[in-house]
């Protein structure tokens, strides 16, 4: 129910500077690290590229199953971070070991699993998003290689995400800056054949990404176990378990983890909409993403720190400042989402010049980044109200409602009816795609207007 007394009281806007200061040590190395994993991505981009555009789809198409792992362990470890960070706001310790050992893993675990499967059938996977047997053939040769890396990036992505709530956030871009040194290197010399290493194309790029994943692995592992000095986390911790905790953990994390992977099958699904239409459009879409997550990684950043700073007032006790950081972040989010928009305008000719790719893949994607400056603004509106106010604040169904709702009973049926029903022009079926951004933010600005948001979730 909600708290008459805290409805009662007008939020407002905080100008202290230790609110401010906090969020800069918790949000720039966040950002850094999005700026490095942006910049690896980058460099596959760019690499393959100059493969044509098939080598860019395939290798495109065939992340699509780690697209989804990817949104399935940070779900999982977004969702212990809810947990974890207002248990930090306590000061109780054992309940975080606990409740990270298990993530790790739970998500581990997951890791093998979709390793098994992506080896197993690599063609079927890679033929759910397109009909082209050559962009099937270089797909599957890439999937073979890289899915061996899901079971490690699993145990490292978990133990930064949690990690985040505790407000230990610099190992994390430390890890993705080696990870960033590690696949540029190996893209040029084995996509390429340099220093008379045989060209290996795209299979190269695979080998190139599991070598950053499994040295991201390494260096999460040593953290973890001999340098972090606030948890404290010992091999023998993985095997000790709390019912009561795994079962407030699922209650918490369930919708998040939902909410994740249901949103990168939305996701998913608009990529094998877009690989219908032609090989061409998959390449704009994949240099408008590049460009999209660009310009998003400061949104990130303040989002994953609104979720820590929010959930640690909570834990503290101190409802009213929760709320008043909810109210705050909340502005913040609309003049972040400004600066989104016109970054993307500015960026826009630059970024599609850059890459060698075919004059139609060009042109598709000059007019797919003027709706994408147009979306980054709702994009940052809704970043920072559900992965970080409404997470923070323990709210996480009815995150996963919201989302549910303006991806799969709105932007992909409409996407789908666009394209095949009224075969409206490929950019115009991408504005459709995206027009879930406003419809979850009309829904979460009148969550946050009272209070159910604000929920203690720990025991």
């Amino acid at each position: 129910m909600e708290n008459a007394a805290l409805a009662a009281e007008k939020p407002r806007f905080i100008r202290e500077r230790s609110f401010y200061h906090t969020l800069l040590t918790i949000a720039v190395p966040i950002v850094l690290q999005n700026i490095v994993v942006f910049l690896t991505q980058m460099l596959d981009t760019v690499m393959l590229g100059e493969l044509g555009d098939v080598a860019m789809t395939a290798s495109s198409l065939a992340n699509q199953p780690f697209f989804i792992f990817n949104m399935l362990t940070f779900g999982l470890g977004s969702g212990a971070a809810v947990i974890t960070a207002q248990y930090w706001g306590k000061r109780e310790i054992e309940p975080i070991k606990k409740i990270i050992t298990f993530i790790v893993l739970l998500t581990t675990a997951a890791g093998l699993l979709l390793t098994a499967v992506s080896l197993c059938i690599p063609q079927a996977l890679v033929g759910i998003f397109s009909p082209d047997p050559d962009v099937i053939q270089a797909g599957a040769d890439y999937m073979r290689i890289m899915c061996l890396c899901y079971p490690f990036f699993g145990f490292a992505s978990s133990v930064y995400t949690t990690m985040r709530s505790v407000e230990s956030v610099k190992v994390a871009t430390v890890s993705n800056i080696v990870a960033l040194v590690v696949n540029g290197s190996l893209n040029y010399i084995l996509i390429f054949g340099k220093f008379g290493v045989p060209a290996l194309g795209v299979r190269g790029a695979a080998i190139a990404t599991l070598s950053a994943r499994l040295a991201e692995f390494l260096i999460a592992a040593g953290y973890l176990f001999f340098f972090d000095r606030k948890l404290h986390i010992r091999l023998s911790g993985f095997f000790r378990f709390d019912k009561l905790l795994i079962r407030d953990l699922f209650t918490v994390s369930t919708p998040v983890m939902l909410n994740e992977v249901m949103w990168a099958l939305g996701t998913s699904m608009q990529a094998r909409l877009l690989g219908q239409l032609g090989t061409e459009v998959v390449a704009a879409n994949s240099i408008v993403s590049v460009v999209q997550q660009l310009s998003t990684v400061m949104v990130f950043g303040v989002a994953n720190g609104a979720a820590v700073m929010i959930g640690k007032a909570i834990g503290e006790g101190n409802m009213t400042e929760a709320r008043n950081r909810g109210f705050t972040f909340k502005w913040l989010s609309v003049i972040i989402g400004v600066l989104v928009s016109v970054f993307i305008l500015l960026l826009r000719d630059v970024a599609v010049n850059f890459y060698n790719v075919s004059p139609e893949a060009k042109e598709l994607a000059h007019s797919m980044m003027l709706v994408a400056s147009i979306i980054g603004f709702f994009v940052s509106i809704s970043a920072v109200s559900i992965v970080g106010i409404l997470r923070g604040g323990g709210d996480t169904k009815f995150s996963l409602n919201t989302e549910m709702f303006a991806l799969w009973c709105v932007a992909v049926p409409l996407a789908y009816f666009a394209a095949f029903v009224l075969h409206w022009p490929p950019v115009l079926v991408y504005a459709v795609m995206k027009i879930d951004e406003p419809v979850k933010d009309l829904f979460v600005w009148i969550r946050m207007h009272g209070t159910k948001w604000l929920r203690d979730v720990t025991r």
